[in-house]
Protein backbone atom coordinates (compact mmCIF):
# COMPACT_ATOMS: atom_id res chain seq x y z
CA UNK A 1 0.00 0.00 0.00
CA UNK A 2 1.37 3.77 -0.97
CA UNK A 3 0.44 5.56 1.90
CA UNK A 4 -0.99 9.12 1.13
CA UNK A 5 0.76 11.92 3.28
CA UNK A 6 0.24 15.20 2.94
CA UNK A 7 -2.37 17.37 0.47
CA UNK A 8 -1.76 19.66 -2.34
CA UNK A 9 -4.08 22.57 -2.18
CA UNK A 10 -6.99 22.41 -4.49
CA UNK A 11 -10.90 23.03 -5.92
CA UNK A 12 -13.09 23.41 -8.68
CA UNK A 13 -14.43 24.80 -11.87
CA UNK A 14 -17.63 24.53 -13.67
CA UNK A 15 -18.67 25.74 -17.04
CA UNK A 16 -19.95 29.03 -18.10
CA UNK A 17 -23.50 30.38 -18.71
CA UNK A 18 -24.05 33.85 -19.80
CA UNK A 19 -26.33 36.27 -17.54
CA UNK A 20 -29.67 36.68 -17.88
CA UNK A 21 -30.03 39.97 -17.12
CA UNK A 22 -30.34 42.68 -19.41
CA UNK A 23 -27.53 44.86 -20.44
CA UNK A 24 -27.83 48.18 -18.88
CA UNK A 25 -25.92 51.13 -20.15
CA UNK A 26 -23.06 50.95 -17.83
CA UNK A 27 -22.09 48.01 -18.66
CA UNK A 28 -23.37 47.96 -22.88
CA UNK A 29 -23.63 44.02 -23.18
CA UNK A 30 -20.83 41.84 -24.00
CA UNK A 31 -17.83 42.96 -25.38
CA UNK A 32 -14.19 42.80 -24.90
CA UNK A 33 -13.00 43.79 -21.29
CA UNK A 34 -9.45 43.86 -19.07
CA UNK A 35 -10.59 41.21 -16.78
CA UNK A 36 -9.52 41.03 -12.96
CA UNK A 37 -9.72 37.65 -11.14
CA UNK A 38 -9.58 37.37 -7.63
CA UNK A 39 -8.43 33.84 -5.67
CA UNK A 40 -11.49 34.16 -2.59
CA UNK A 41 -9.99 31.47 -0.35
CA UNK A 42 -6.60 30.31 -1.39
CA UNK A 43 -3.74 29.11 -3.75
CA UNK A 44 -3.59 26.86 -6.20
CA UNK A 45 -0.68 26.76 -8.18
CA UNK A 46 2.33 24.84 -9.17
CA UNK A 47 5.24 26.30 -8.19
CA UNK A 48 5.56 23.33 -5.46
CA UNK A 49 8.16 22.96 -3.29
CA UNK A 50 8.23 19.70 -1.22
CA UNK A 51 8.93 20.16 2.33
CA UNK A 52 7.99 17.77 5.44
CA UNK A 53 6.04 15.18 3.08
CA UNK A 54 3.90 17.82 1.97
CA UNK A 55 4.25 19.85 -1.47
CA UNK A 56 3.32 23.84 -1.00
CA UNK A 57 1.99 25.94 -4.16
CA UNK A 58 2.40 29.39 -4.85
CA UNK A 59 2.24 31.56 -7.90
CA UNK A 60 4.87 33.33 -9.89
CA UNK A 61 4.04 36.79 -11.46
CA UNK A 62 3.77 36.32 -15.07
CA UNK A 63 2.24 32.60 -15.23
CA UNK A 64 0.04 32.05 -17.72
CA UNK A 65 -3.44 30.43 -17.60
CA UNK A 66 -6.05 29.97 -19.58
CA UNK A 67 -9.93 30.80 -19.93
CA UNK A 68 -13.21 29.80 -22.06
CA UNK A 69 -16.38 31.02 -21.50
CA UNK A 70 -18.91 28.33 -21.59
CA UNK A 71 -21.65 30.54 -23.00
CA UNK A 72 -21.28 30.39 -26.63
CA UNK A 73 -23.02 32.85 -28.82
CA UNK A 74 -23.77 30.62 -31.35
CA UNK A 75 -22.93 27.39 -30.52
CA UNK A 76 -19.55 27.52 -32.74
CA UNK A 77 -17.29 29.65 -31.60
CA UNK A 78 -14.99 28.72 -29.06
CA UNK A 79 -14.47 32.10 -26.62
CA UNK A 80 -10.93 31.40 -25.20
CA UNK A 81 -7.37 33.11 -24.15
CA UNK A 82 -4.76 34.33 -22.13
CA UNK A 83 -4.72 35.44 -18.53
CA UNK A 84 -1.89 36.09 -16.49
CA UNK A 85 -0.87 36.03 -12.55
CA UNK A 86 -0.08 39.37 -11.61
CA UNK A 87 1.78 38.71 -8.14
CA UNK A 88 4.24 36.33 -6.60
CA UNK A 89 2.24 35.14 -3.71
CA UNK A 90 0.23 32.02 -2.33
CA UNK A 91 -2.93 33.93 -3.07
CA UNK A 92 -2.81 35.98 -6.65
CA UNK A 93 -5.14 37.91 -9.48
CA UNK A 94 -5.45 37.24 -12.45
CA UNK A 95 -5.53 39.32 -15.66
CA UNK A 96 -6.51 39.28 -19.19
CA UNK A 97 -8.44 40.80 -21.91
CA UNK A 98 -11.94 38.93 -22.12
CA UNK A 99 -15.26 39.07 -23.87
CA UNK A 100 -17.52 39.18 -21.18
CA UNK A 101 -20.34 40.01 -19.35
CA UNK A 102 -21.90 40.49 -15.76
CA UNK A 103 -23.03 36.98 -14.79
CA UNK A 104 -20.92 35.09 -17.25
CA UNK A 105 -19.09 32.26 -15.65
CA UNK A 106 -15.33 31.64 -17.25
CA UNK A 107 -13.51 28.04 -16.84
CA UNK A 108 -9.64 29.14 -15.93
CA UNK A 109 -7.09 26.53 -16.59
CA UNK A 110 -3.75 25.45 -15.39
CA UNK A 111 -1.08 25.25 -17.24
CA UNK A 112 -2.46 26.55 -20.65
CA UNK A 113 -4.58 24.72 -22.73
CA UNK A 114 -6.40 24.91 -26.09
CA UNK A 115 -10.04 24.27 -25.84
CA UNK A 116 -11.52 22.24 -28.77
CA UNK A 117 -14.58 22.42 -27.73
CA UNK A 118 -16.48 25.14 -25.43
CA UNK A 119 -16.92 22.02 -22.90
CA UNK A 120 -14.25 19.80 -22.69
CA UNK A 121 -10.05 19.60 -23.00
CA UNK A 122 -7.16 17.29 -23.19
CA UNK A 123 -4.35 17.00 -20.59
CA UNK A 124 -1.52 15.28 -21.54
CA UNK A 125 0.45 12.80 -18.78
CA UNK A 126 3.19 11.43 -21.65
CA UNK A 127 6.69 13.26 -21.45
CA UNK A 128 7.22 13.10 -17.72
CA UNK A 129 11.01 13.14 -16.95
CA UNK A 130 10.30 12.38 -13.06
CA UNK A 131 11.56 15.67 -11.59
CA UNK A 132 9.32 18.17 -9.79
CA UNK A 133 9.80 21.48 -11.38
CA UNK A 134 8.98 19.91 -14.59
CA UNK A 135 5.61 18.65 -13.35
CA UNK A 136 4.82 21.84 -11.59
CA UNK A 137 5.11 23.72 -15.28
CA UNK A 138 3.44 20.83 -17.02
CA UNK A 139 1.73 18.15 -15.37
CA UNK A 140 -0.14 19.69 -12.21
CA UNK A 141 -3.25 20.67 -13.90
CA UNK A 142 -5.85 22.51 -12.24
CA UNK A 143 -8.85 24.42 -13.10
CA UNK A 144 -11.52 26.71 -11.25
CA UNK A 145 -15.03 28.83 -12.05
CA UNK A 146 -14.60 32.47 -11.86
CA UNK A 147 -17.95 34.69 -12.07
CA UNK A 148 -17.70 37.93 -13.21
CA UNK A 149 -19.51 40.18 -10.75
CA UNK A 150 -19.17 43.69 -12.12
CA UNK A 151 -18.61 45.44 -15.44
CA UNK A 152 -18.19 48.71 -16.89
CA UNK A 153 -17.58 50.08 -20.55
CA UNK A 154 -13.85 48.31 -20.40
CA UNK A 155 -13.06 46.55 -17.36
CA UNK A 156 -14.58 43.76 -15.25
CA UNK A 157 -14.15 41.67 -12.05
CA UNK A 158 -14.76 38.67 -11.38
CA UNK A 159 -14.15 35.99 -8.47
CA UNK A 160 -13.02 32.68 -8.05
CA UNK A 161 -12.12 30.22 -5.06
CA UNK A 162 -9.82 27.61 -4.76
CA UNK A 163 -8.88 25.86 -7.72
CA UNK A 164 -9.26 22.41 -8.21
CA UNK A 165 -6.44 20.10 -8.82
CA UNK A 166 -7.49 16.91 -11.46
CA UNK A 167 -4.01 14.39 -10.53
CA UNK A 168 -2.68 12.74 -7.75
CA UNK A 169 1.00 13.81 -7.34
CA UNK A 170 3.13 10.73 -6.65
CA UNK A 171 6.56 10.44 -5.24
CA UNK A 172 8.72 7.32 -5.84
CA UNK A 173 11.39 5.52 -5.34
CA UNK A 174 12.62 1.58 -4.87
CA UNK A 175 15.03 -0.83 -3.27
CA UNK A 176 16.09 -4.03 -4.57
CA UNK A 177 13.93 -6.71 -2.52
CA UNK A 178 17.01 -8.60 -2.11
CA UNK A 179 20.00 -6.80 -1.21
CA UNK A 180 17.65 -3.46 -0.06
CA UNK A 181 20.10 -1.28 -1.90
CA UNK A 182 18.92 1.89 -3.39
CA UNK A 183 17.61 1.37 -7.15
CA UNK A 184 19.24 4.23 -9.14
CA UNK A 185 16.23 5.60 -11.98
CA UNK A 186 16.98 6.28 -15.78
CA UNK A 187 13.56 4.55 -17.11
CA UNK A 188 10.60 4.45 -14.76
CA UNK A 189 7.34 2.31 -16.64
CA UNK A 190 3.91 2.41 -14.41
CA UNK A 191 0.89 0.46 -15.85
CA UNK A 192 -2.05 -0.92 -14.36
CA UNK A 193 -1.99 -4.44 -12.66
CA UNK A 194 -4.49 -7.11 -12.05
CA UNK A 195 -6.17 -9.13 -14.82
CA UNK A 196 -8.73 -5.89 -15.93
CA UNK A 197 -8.68 -4.65 -19.79
CA UNK A 198 -6.41 -2.13 -18.99
CA UNK A 199 -3.72 -4.36 -16.94
CA UNK A 200 -0.39 -3.58 -18.32
CA UNK A 201 -1.43 -0.17 -19.69
CA UNK A 202 -1.63 3.68 -18.51
CA UNK A 203 -3.66 6.09 -20.33
CA UNK A 204 -1.18 8.80 -21.89
CA UNK A 205 -4.20 11.48 -21.80
CA UNK A 206 -6.77 12.33 -20.34
CA UNK A 207 -10.28 14.29 -20.95
CA UNK A 208 -12.07 17.27 -18.83
CA UNK A 209 -15.79 17.50 -19.79
CA UNK A 210 -17.26 20.90 -18.23
CA UNK A 211 -20.63 21.04 -18.64
CA UNK A 212 -22.87 24.49 -18.31
CA UNK A 213 -24.61 23.01 -15.13
CA UNK A 214 -21.53 20.67 -13.71
CA UNK A 215 -20.51 21.31 -10.20
CA UNK A 216 -16.96 21.69 -9.82
CA UNK A 217 -17.27 18.78 -7.46
CA UNK A 218 -18.53 16.48 -10.45
CA UNK A 219 -15.72 17.92 -12.83
CA UNK A 220 -12.76 14.80 -13.20
CA UNK A 221 -9.94 14.01 -15.72
CA UNK A 222 -11.07 10.75 -17.51
CA UNK A 223 -8.17 8.53 -19.03
CA UNK A 224 -8.02 7.51 -22.80
CA UNK A 225 -7.18 3.87 -22.87
CA UNK A 226 -3.93 3.32 -24.14
CA UNK A 227 -2.21 0.29 -25.61
CA UNK A 228 1.43 1.28 -23.65
CA UNK A 229 2.49 1.70 -20.20
CA UNK A 230 3.58 5.67 -19.04
CA UNK A 231 7.20 5.66 -19.41
CA UNK A 232 9.37 8.61 -17.70
CA UNK A 233 12.84 8.44 -18.88
CA UNK A 234 15.49 11.36 -16.33
CA UNK A 235 18.04 10.39 -13.84
CA UNK A 236 17.68 10.42 -9.49
CA UNK A 237 16.76 8.15 -7.00
CA UNK A 238 13.16 9.23 -6.66
CA UNK A 239 10.48 10.30 -9.50
CA UNK A 240 7.93 12.71 -9.02
CA UNK A 241 4.65 11.76 -11.04
CA UNK A 242 1.06 12.99 -12.12
CA UNK A 243 -1.47 9.98 -11.82
CA UNK A 244 -4.33 9.76 -12.66
CA UNK A 245 -6.74 9.31 -9.49
CA UNK A 246 -8.64 6.16 -8.89
CA UNK A 247 -12.36 5.13 -7.84
CA UNK A 248 -10.85 2.58 -5.28
CA UNK A 249 -7.44 0.57 -4.46
CA UNK A 250 -5.61 -0.43 -7.58
CA UNK A 251 -2.72 -2.57 -8.22
CA UNK A 252 0.08 -0.75 -10.28
CA UNK A 253 3.05 -2.65 -11.47
CA UNK A 254 6.16 -0.86 -11.77
CA UNK A 255 10.01 -1.27 -14.06
CA UNK A 256 12.97 0.55 -13.47
CA UNK A 257 15.92 0.25 -15.69
CA UNK A 258 19.09 1.47 -15.06
CA UNK A 259 22.89 1.04 -16.07
CA UNK A 260 23.13 -2.12 -13.76
CA UNK A 261 19.69 -4.01 -15.38
CA UNK A 262 15.95 -3.97 -14.95
CA UNK A 263 13.68 -4.25 -11.79
CA UNK A 264 10.03 -5.27 -11.68
CA UNK A 265 7.36 -5.19 -8.64
CA UNK A 266 3.91 -4.32 -7.85
CA UNK A 267 2.22 -1.99 -4.95
CA UNK A 268 -1.45 -1.63 -3.66
CA UNK A 269 -3.03 2.12 -3.67
CA UNK A 270 -5.78 4.43 -4.33
CA UNK A 271 -4.86 7.81 -5.61
CA UNK A 272 -7.27 10.66 -4.62
CA UNK A 273 -7.61 14.15 -6.68
CA UNK A 274 -5.25 16.65 -5.25
CA UNK A 275 -3.64 14.35 -2.99
CA UNK A 276 0.46 13.69 -2.49
CA UNK A 277 1.43 10.48 -2.39
CA UNK A 278 4.77 9.58 -0.58
CA UNK A 279 5.66 5.95 -2.03
CA UNK A 280 9.29 5.53 -1.06
CA UNK A 281 11.30 2.56 -0.76
CA UNK A 282 9.29 0.23 -2.45
CA UNK A 283 10.79 -3.51 -3.70
CA UNK A 284 11.70 -4.60 -6.54
CA UNK A 285 13.40 -7.85 -7.90
CA UNK A 286 15.98 -7.62 -10.58
CA UNK A 287 15.48 -9.40 -13.59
Amino acid sequence: MLWMLGCMVLAGLTACSGSDDEPSKADDGVKVRRLTITETDGSTRASLVEGDDILNASWTAGDGLTYCKMSMDDGTNVYSGELMATTTAAVSQFTGDVTCNKGDYLAVVYPPTTFEYNDRYTLSLAGQDGTLSRLATNYHYVFGKAHVTAVTDKTADATMPKMKSLLTVCKFSFKDKITNAVIPIQRLSISYGGTGSDAGTYPQSATVAIGVNTKQTDVHATGVASNSSLLLEGSGEAFYVALLPTTGQRTFNFTVTNASGTYTGTAKATLVEGKYVVATGLKLTKL
